[in-house]
């Protein structure tokens, strides 16, 4: 669990606990066979249907490969994210998937503003 500070622009920042998720090899290349499978499905469900197999078959393919290459690569994921949104105040729980990266975009239920996840000082 991270803190990190949840910014606006314009509004004076609030703290924001974040939760990130390790993954060991073994979860990296469960990840990236499951982006490879749902690659190779698409090729497959292509296969018979005329024309369009010409596109989805090298493209599902492409697809699989390229998932799983990054999925193999991604030592941290986020799990989610919970704070105060600077401009109103409202206390929520920030859905996020996907590479932990900063900084990340996150919007406030509440208001709807744009808001940030960035490294530094809360």
């Amino acid at each position: 669990m991270l803190e990190l500070p949840l910014k606006g622009t314009g509004a004076a920042p609030e703290t924001a606990r974040v939760e990130v998720a390790l993954l060991d090899p073994a979860d990296r290349l469960k990840r990236a066979g499951m982006g490879l499978v749902a690659g190779l499905a698409v090729a497959v469900i292509a296969l018979p249907i005329p024309i369009v197999h010409l596109i989805m078959v090298p493209g599902g393919l492409i697809i699989g490969v390229a998932l799983a290459l990054r999925r193999l690569g991604q030592s941290e994921t986020f799990r989610g994210a919970a704070g105060r949104c600077p401009y109103c105040g409202a206390d929520q729980r920030f859905t996020l998937v996907g590479r932990f990266r900063l900084p990340k975009t996150v919007y406030c239920a509440s208001c709807q503003r744009e808001l940030y996840l960035d490294e530094g000082q809360a």
